[in-house]
């Protein structure tokens, strides 16, 4: 079940018009159960935010060293996976209850699947100021500059898309957008305090 090129492509358009608010770029995502299941192995698609998330915690620890390997720490290298597998799950295991709650059961899958191609996108456009800071192109500042800007396209992105897949007003869609802010916030403090 691994995402082919084609609907990677296909999805990332269908995000694209989401982005622009054109609410017809959902009929570009895959929306049947196989679609379901393979926007979670998008996931893959986010290896290289992993490896900057990597190399952005092991400088944080003071271990980023130019002589060193960057996988040469068990843990932290499991730790930082397993934060960044929890962040891209957390909102859709979360929405199996608010969904229910809200009787929104039929727009789930829909809300996932575009969630999830969102996050890849998301991941991706995030990790680019790490990484310009990382290779020393870039101000720890204007690489915060830069990645605020990101996460606040991303938020507006993700409030448009969760308003239209589960066909709600704007102040629901918000608060299950901060939902998945907050979870992604405990979940980036769990990892950093296991770390150290």
């Amino acid at each position: 079940m691994i995402v082919t090129a084609e609907e990677v492509n296909r999805s990332f358009r269908g995000t694209l018009d989401l982005l622009n608010s054109r609410s017809e770029g959902l009929k570009s995502f895959d929306m049947s159960e196989r679609g379901f299941w393979r926007s979670f192995t998008a996931i893959w698609l986010t290896l290289p935010a992993y490896v900057v998330s990597l190399a952005f915690e092991r400088l944080r620890l003071g271990l980023l060293q130019p002589d060193r390997p960057l996988l040469d720490s068990f843990w932290i290298d499991l730790v930082v996976a397993l934060g960044h597998v929890a962040g891209f799950v957390a909102l859709p295991v979360a929405m199996i209850w608010i969904a229910r709650w809200l009787r929104l059961e039929k727009s789930y899958v829909p809300f996932v699947i575009v969630t999830n191609w969102i996050s890849v996108m998301g991941m991706l456009v995030l990790s680019v100021p790490a990484m310009l800071m990382l290779l020393g192109w870039a101000p720890a500042g204007l690489a915060s500059l830069f990645s605020l800007a990101f996460a606040i396209i991303i938020v507006r992105l993700q409030w448009f898309a969760t308003k239209e897949t589960l066909k709600i007003e704007s102040l629901p869609a918000l608060g299950i957008v901060i939902l998945g802010i907050m979870l992604n916030s405990v979940i980036g403090t769990a990892m950093r305090g296991l770390l150290g």
